[in-house]
């Protein structure tokens, strides 16, 4: 197995570094708590030993941190986007302050709380700096020494790919967007020698087993990294493991569901979320709940039967912005249907829409509710949006794998083709970008989406 020294020196490079942050958040932390803030907890004098009680411990807690940041891949996925290492390092630097507090415990050695709490923010706050300024310097060196892992994808869809590369700056990748036949090998060669090409990856291809062999033989000889995408990755595209329990080397398709802590931290994001806005605009909405009742005769939420996890049937609230009898007279309008594809359906001026219903579903206040569904458990605030059930089964029937990939996630209240044009995309397109949330989500992914709804909601277009 050949080990890139740029990989060697890099993860050197990080492990001295972290080291280095753990001992100053340690000292920056005894410096907050017992010179700068000593007023706020104590009125007394601190002798140098106590001083030495705090600084002494780094040199215990190094080993813990570096095993705590290795069992976080910081030393494997070095280049994340700067939101998701943000949110990996809080998960690490949590997980680092809890262990600490457990230790000083068993060992039965007095440390000031506020000590901890202060070392949980600058670890923070250091440590998220730190890996920026690393990436900018890394990216910086080897583009100037020419030293870059140059990549070559091939495959028809390549181009989806540039968001996984473009935060990493050791790769420099280029991009041919065909599905790779034998007759093109020749020509892929010659590209690759040209380029000085150090690794490839093959996403498409039609070619046998005893020519993809070929292929590899010229490759490993050249000293060349061959790495191939299955096609039947792209059908389970979740972790996918290396099983030798039968005798013989097998893939084995890990689900990619949320389980563990990764949904431990999204369920508690999303009910401490909408309790918060719940809380919030309560007087809002009781003005609301007046003025749809005065409009129109009827029930102010609406509920309707949807889709959700794993094809799981749920109560889906929403404030109603239409009239009364709205589900009667939806087939007496479905021909106007402008969704293209013809799976959803939209239309740009609905009859059965009340005047206070086009304002609320304009700026999305008529989603509300679901944040009842968010705490009941049947949604969340980020996910594939769930489906009517005409709706689901026509996307069923048309995209059938996608559309059993996007139920592997609770169904959420907005999510990638909301803040990506809404009702202006394709059916198509709303099912590709439901599909790749599912198949890359992050807890920093919900947060960036999150965010976009924000704007969305005040500056609307495409809402209908």
């Amino acid at each position: 197995m050949r080990i890139s020294n740029k990989k060697v020196v890099l993860t050197l490079s990080l492990i001295v570094i972290d080291s280095f942050v753990l001992a100053l958040a340690v000292f920056l932390a005894v410096y907050l708590r017992f010179s700068l803030f000593l007023d706020f907890f104590a009125n007394k004098t601190i002798e140098s030993l106590f001083f030495f009680k705090y600084i002494q411990i780094i040199k215990f807690l190094i080993p813990v941190w570096l095993l705590l940041v290795n069992f976080f891949n910081g030393y494997k996925s070095f280049f994340l986007t700067p939101i998701d290492e943000f949110v990996r390092i809080v998960k690490l630097s949590t997980a680092f302050i809890l262990a600490c507090i457990v230790l000083s415990f068993v060992m039965k050695i007095d440390y000031s709380r506020m000590f901890f709490v202060f070392v949980w923010m600058n670890l923070i706050m250091i440590m998220f700096l730190s890996r920026q300024l690393f990436k900018s310097f890394v990216g910086y060196i080897l583009k100037l020494i020419n030293k870059r892992n140059i990549i070559l994808m091939i495959g028809k869809n390549v181009r989806k790919y540039k968001d996984v590369f473009k935060n990493n700056p050791v790769n420099k990748v280029f991009y041919s967007p065909l599905i790779l036949k034998s007759a093109d090998v020749e020509k892929i060669k010659k590209l690759i020698l040209k380029k000085g090409v150090k690794q490839i990856v093959i996403i498409d291809h039609n070619m046998t087993d005893s020519e993809i062999l070929s292929f590899y033989d010229w490759a490993e000889y050249n000293e060349i990294i061959f790495k191939i995408l299955p096609s039947e990755v792209n059908i389970c595209m979740g972790e996918i493991a290396v099983d030798s329990t039968l005798g013989v080397p097998v893939f084995q398709f890990i689900s990619n569901s949320l389980t563990g802590i990764d949904y431990f931290l999204k369920r508690m994001f999303d009910v401490s979320i909408s309790l918060m806005v719940l809380f919030i605009l309560s007087p809002f909405l009781i003005v609301l709940v007046i003025l749809i009742k005065i409009e129109s005769k009827g029930n102010v939420v609406y509920t309707q039967i949807r889709q959700g996890y794993r094809g799981k049937e749920f109560k889906f609230y929403k404030f109603r912005s239409m009239i009364q009898n709205a589900d009667e007279k939806l087939k007496e309008i479905k021909e106007n249907n402008s969704s293209e594809g013809g799976v959803f359906f939209k239309i740009q001026e609905d009859p059965r829409i009340t005047k206070i219903g086009g304002f609320i579903r304009k700026y999305s206040i008529d989603e509300i509710p679901q944040l009842i569904n968010v705490l009941k458990g049947d949604m969340s605030l980020v996910g594939p949006r769930p489906l009517v059930l005409w709706e689901a089964k026509q996307v069923e029937e048309k995209y059938y794998n996608s559309s059993k990939k996007r139920l592997r996630v609770l169904p959420g209240m907005t999510g990638l083709w909301q803040v990506s044009g809404r009702s202006l995309l394709s059916d198509e397109k709303r099912i590709e970008l439901d599909v790749f949330y599912v198949e890359h989500w992050s807890f920093g992914m919900d947060i960036k989406i999150m965010f976009r709804t924000l704007l969305v909601v005040l500056f609307p277009k495409g809402a209908y």
